[in-house]
């Protein structure tokens, strides 16, 4: 890393000061107790919304866990609500209602189930938790490559677009179901599985988790062979129905490297290419969700009837971004995104007493949903994170170093 200038250390040091302060002293606002359809404590992305949403209270509990360990209950208690209302086959709703249960619009919970339940394990000191819901997490983590995977590759897929919470991402929305495998959707996959070996060894199961280590291994060969673009080197979203890839630069192609799925050289044309290009995904705010140079590129404020995917900042997308910068040496691009998005969410508290769930790209103007505390509580580590190059959901980067 570049040598900092007394200045700008000064500056980052201020700027990590007053985000564990004034962005990590918003946790208190996302805790909500049992209720109804959810019979464990529980995280909510505050504002509008009381129920519990798979990556946003995700990202929240490795915020909470890098904080306090203690914390972990929360991660356990999201497991543990998913996996009640989990189907004897293993499909699990991504979101539950207190007040109705099963949310239909996310068909199956996004493949985070084994990672959590590592870190939520990690954190506590306690895997013993896991033993009573074992089968039933297995069900749950193999239903996507079991009922939603494409036989010619090897490649999970989305139901939908709102299934892979980037709502109208360009390179997902289509007319059919259960048909695109992104990269993201893939990525998440492999590290779920890395997760779930390392669960299992801890259990004492060998067998599942060297069954585990091999799907990981053999879906990150499918994702190398099947979605990476020589020509234009990069990741892509392919179309299991039209038997070909959506060559858009969209957030769902850098989760690839979030993964660490790439080569060191293949990482390096892919980040200089289309991470740090201007003209691309790189913006004076952070990582844009959809390069500038797309014919939809936008950043509209928009909520309803789905969140904007095709242009605006998102802070939990730029913080797996930045770490994926730090996975390949990019250690100044890294703190740079760390910069920009926490001082844009700061600023935001500074200005309207609040944060919201995406940023203006190329103003840094806040857009949809007001007094959104979320996955943006995460903006509290990111300097913090990038100066250091520590990963401190797990210090040790378990599921990178397998």
């Amino acid at each position: 890393m570049t040598t900092l200038s007394p200045a700008r250390a000064a500056d980052l040091d201020r700027w990590d000061a007053e985000a564990r302060s004034k962005i990590g002293g918003l946790k208190s606002r996302v805790l909500r107790k049992a209720n109804g359809a959810l019979p464990y404590d529980y995280i909510v992305p505050n504002g509008v919304y009381e129920e519990q949403w798979d990556w946003d209270a995700f990202f929240v509990g490795l915020h909470l866990i890098s904080v306090d360990p203690a914390d972990g209950i929360y991660l356990r208690n999201w497991c543990l609500n998913f996996l009640h209302h989990t189907e004897p086959d293993g499909q699990t709703p991504g979101g539950i209602r207190p007040w109705s249960g099963r949310d239909a619009r996310l068909y199956q919970i996004k493949p985070l189930m084994g990672q959590a339940t590592f870190y939520a394990s990690r954190a506590l000191g306690d895997f013993d938790w896991v033993v009573p819901v074992w089968d039933k997490m297995v069900l749950c983590v193999t239903y996507r490559e079991r009922k939603m995977s494409d036989p010619a590759t090897g490649l999970v897929k989305w139901w939908d677009s709102m299934e892979s919470g980037a709502d109208n991402n360009v390179s997902l929305v289509r007319r059919y179901h259960n048909s695109m495998a992104g990269a993201d959707v893939n990525a998440f996959m492999i590290l779920d599985y890395r997760a779930m070996a390392l669960v299992a060894e801890r259990l004492g199961r060998q067998k599942d988790a060297t069954e585990f280590r091999a799907k990981a291994t053999r879906l990150a060969a499918a994702v190398n062979t099947h979605l990476w673009d020589e020509a234009n080197a990069t990741y892509y979203t392919y179309d299991a129905v039209e038997k070909t890839l959506v060559r858009r630069d969209t957030y769902s192609n850098l989760v690839a490297l979030w993964a660490r799925l790439a080569s060191p050289e293949r990482a390096r044309r892919m980040i200089e290419r289309h991470v740090l290009e201007p003209r691309k995904l790189w913006s004076p705010h952070g990582i844009r969700s959809l390069a500038a140079d797309d014919a939809q590129y936008n950043n509209e404020n928009v909520l309803k009837p789905y969140s904007n995917w095709q242009g605006p900042i998102w802070p939990h997308a730029d913080w797996m971004f930045m770490h994926a910068l730090l996975h390949y040496g990019y250690r100044d691009a890294a703190l740079d995104v760390a910069e920009r998005v926490t001082r844009l969410c700061l600023d935001d508290l500074d200005r309207n007493g609040m944060m919201h769930e995406n940023y203006h790209a190329d103003t840094g103007a806040p857009l949809a949903a007001p007094d959104f505390i979320s996955w943006n509580l995460l903006a509290a580590q990111m300097i913090r994170e990038a100066r250091s190059g520590i990963y401190l959901p797990d210090p040790d980067q378990s599921l990178w170093n397998l």
